[in-house]
């Protein structure tokens, strides 16, 4: 069940993606009944224990109460449920009666009298559970903790919360570790979230817990939403089983159906990257080719944050505040090697260097109430007519790279002209004077940093986010022949210009035969 609390709605399990959960987990434990100690299908059926931890109406539950009362038939010779079979538990208890109703149905359509499933109304990840289970299936609530921290406040203060809560998560990761316990071993948990985790910088003791206690069985990265009322995420489906086994996975994501075997899966960083093995050995030639990291060349930083542009930006120059204004740009003025010459906008250029004067005050009094609220005033670090975050100065003036926080390719122009950008463009500036931002901007533009980026970055759907961290983490080949750092400025020089496609083929030719 996925759960929105900003909406108050919630939204359950389509019915084909329960399905193919259901298929995936049962053809599993019956193809492996050895694994548990069955003698048989027959005895493995008997003793088949599957939980739900998060059920709410029992989407997940439906499809495998009526396989599993076919199966009887199929090796018993009558149809039968027995009550050990199926465990549910969700705090919706509204939810938990509609799930009732729907599997009492199925018990009148089998003429099973009596019979009764487990659906217990409480917080699943509050239980001390005494039994391990052969399948655990979930659709987790999604939940992220700056909207919901009394429902994350409850777990951290429980021993189980105490292990893995980690700052910034989304309240799924819990039901995944929490499967991860209560799951036999060989046993198969099977979810479908969204795929952030797989690479979100807090969400390391959710990847340790799966890397140390388990192998990855299957992988559908959906990478879009497959809720109608959820529009924007990006889900995957995915089963780990409880053992450490390196054995292929079989994929699909991109529209591309592959195997990649589990010790492929995690990257230097213990981040999880969804590719081919011929990519990620391409990847992992671009990280052991390395010269620096970025971020040991580059002064990395994001752009202005005003805390309320409506009293800092202009859409058009005011003669009066001239003293104060600046060019402003924002992210949709950086294209691929240059900018759009002529701003949009104008700020009033406020950090704590500067005195303000009377006209301005009186400007920005119309204001006060709201400026003055902001945490940086509060905590006396600014007053409160300044930029929340005026950054320094000198990175908006100097020669610089910059870039958009968010695109779908990788787009990074040169200027040396003032460029006074909005919190959605990043700055990158030399922190030697030797280093040449040319060579550098052709590597940034490059087919080889969109690859590794893509993969070993952070990214939402189908774009790239080209934050600070995920920057300064990325990998360059900085060579130490002139003429190969002279080749590519010359291409990049002609690129500023004016971009040229057989151009970009030559610099990204260059950086794939280097790396």
């Amino acid at each position: 069940m996925y759960l929105n609390t900003d909406s108050n709605y919630k939204v359950y399990t389509p019915k084909k993606i329960s399905r193919d959960m259901s298929a995936i987990s049962l053809r599993y434990f019956f193809s492996n009944y050895k694994k548990f100690g069955f003698k048989d299908r027959r005895e493995a059926l008997k003793n088949l224990k599957i939980i739900d931890l998060a059920c709410g109406s029992g989407n997940l539950l439906i499809d495998k109460i009526e396989f599993l009362i076919k199966l009887h038939k199929k090796y018993f010779g009558d149809y039968d449920y027995i009550s050990t079979w199926i465990e549910g538990y969700d705090i919706d208890e509204k939810a938990l009666l509609i799930a009732k109703n729907r599997i009492k149905e199925i018990f009148i359509k089998y003429q099973l009298k009596n019979k009764r499933i487990k659906l217990f109304n409480k917080d699943s990840l509050l239980e001390n559970f005494d039994k391990k289970y052969h399948i655990i299936i979930g659709n987790p609530p999604y939940l992220g903790e700056k909207n919901n921290k009394e429902i994350f406040d409850k777990i951290r203060k429980s021993e189980f919360g105490k292990k893995y809560y980690e700052g910034r998560m989304d309240y799924l990761y819990f039901f995944i570790e929490k499967g991860i316990e209560i799951l036999e071993k060989n046993g198969i948990l099977t979810y479908i979230t969204t795929n952030y985790w797989l690479q979100a910088d807090y969400a390391r003791k959710l990847r340790a817990c799966i890397k140390e206690n388990c192998s990855f069985y299957y992988i559908n990265n959906i990478d879009k939403s497959v809720f109608k009322d959820a529009i924007g995420q990006h889900n995957i489906i995915f089963s780990i089983t409880k053992n450490n086994i390196d054995k292929n996975i079989k994929i699909v994501s991109n529209n591309q159906e592959f195997k990649l075997n589990n010790k492929y899966l995690f990257n230097y960083r213990d981040k999880i990257v969804i590719a081919k093995e011929k990519e990620l050995v391409k990847l992992n030639n671009i990280f052991t080719k390395r010269t620096y990291f970025l971020d040991e060349i580059l002064y990395i930083n994001q752009g202005i944050i005003s805390g309320y542009d409506k009293a800092f930006v202009f859409k058009e120059f005011d003669e009066k505040f001239k003293k104060y204004l600046k060019p402003f740009y924002k992210s949709p003025d950086i294209n691929i090697y240059n900018i759009d010459e002529k701003n949009k906008y104008w700020i009033l250029y406020l950090d704590n260097k500067i005195k303000i004067n009377k006209e301005i005050e009186e400007y920005l009094k119309q204001f006060y109430d709201r400026l003055s609220k902001r945490r940086e005033v509060k905590t006396k670090r600014i007053n409160w007519y300044e930029l929340q975050w005026a950054r320094d100065e000198e990175i908006f003036k100097k020669e610089k790279i910059v870039s958009r926080q968010r695109c779908k390719s990788n787009m990074f122009a040169y200027t040396k002209k003032d460029f006074y950008g909005s919190a959605d463009i990043y700055y990158l500036t030399k922190k030697q004077e030797d280093i040449n931002l040319f060579y550098v901007l052709g590597y940034l533009n490059s087919s080889t940093f969109y690859k590794w980026f893509y993969y070993n970055g952070k990214r939402k759907g189908k774009n790239l986010e080209l934050y600070a961290t995920p920057l300064k983490e990325t990998p360059i080949y900085y060579p130490n022949d002139i003429e190969k750092i002279k080749y590519i400025e010359n291409l990049v020089k002609k690129q500023i210009k004016s971009f040229n496609k057989e151009i970009q083929e030559k610099i990204d030719k260059f950086f794939e035969g280097e790396i």
